[in-house]
């Protein structure tokens, strides 16, 4: 008999931690810190805010990773889950385009996406970029950040990034935005930029990276109990 689907998600997840544990030369930790999901505007230093959380408190970045993780259970190329990642389809679209392709659709996507996003949480010690995670999880305790930044802004340094003119890259930012409100909407039936689903917004054009960090975790250790210092103490840092 084939295993079922949450068993394997969890034996990858051990299999990531204890591999991230090895090329970090610590001890896989053995205590559960309640995650921290981001979800940010595009352009507004979410995935870089989660990469210097994750090197602050020794917890796990789960981006693409968490793609990989789902392809896997799904069966399917990274780069087709890639597609379908945080884009939305209808329902009848969906279902034509997974009869010609003989592919899975956004629906197979999304229920192996809250498989993932849930065994993450109950394994702890992770940070999740994205996907609508905070209207996954289910513990109390789990801390929701949303990183924003005037669109103004995020252009300016979109343009500069990527040596394009502004216009362009208004319009890919833009559409990014769309998107991710749309999967937000038609999936969780939830508003992404609804301020109240959310423990702390931080606007990346008032602070630094650094700066956001330190917000994050003062916020995360009021609201959970848990200090960083215990975080020391049991080897996660």
């Amino acid at each position: 008999m084939s295993k079922k689907v949450p068993q394997i998600t969890e034996q990858q997840i051990q299999f990531w931690i204890r591999k991230e544990a090895a090329q970090k030369g610590v001890p896989v930790p053995n205590k559960k810190f309640p995650i921290i999901t981001i979800s940010r505007q595009f352009g507004a230093k979410g995935a870089a805010l989660a990469t210097e959380l994750g090197t602050q408190l020794g917890f796990k970045v789960w981006d693409k990773d968490l793609l990989e993780l789902i392809s896997k259970n799904i069966g399917s190329d990274k780069e087709f889950i890639k597609s379908l990642d945080e884009s939305r389809r209808g329902l009848l679209e969906d279902t034509i385009f997974g009869f010609i392709h003989h592919r899975e659709t956004n629906l197979s996507y999304l229920i192996f996406l809250i498989k993932a996003v849930r065994a993450l949480e109950k394994f702890g010690n992770g940070i999740i970029v994205g996907r609508g995670a905070n209207y996954i999880c289910q513990h109390k305790d789990s801390f929701h950040v949303r990183v924003v930044c005037p669109l103004k802004k995020r252009i300016q340094n979109y343009a500069q990034d990527y040596q394009i003119p502004k216009v362009e890259a208004s319009e890919i930012i833009m559409k990014k935005d769309t998107e991710r409100e749309n999967f937000t909407k038609y999936n969780f039936n939830q508003e992404i930029n609804n301020s109240s689903d959310y423990d702390l917004i931080i606007n990346s054009n008032t602070y630094s990276i650094t700066e956001m960090a330190e917000l994050v975790i003062r916020g995360y250790e009021i609201k959970t109990g848990f200090k960083i210092s215990t975080l020391k103490k049991v080897g996660i840092v």
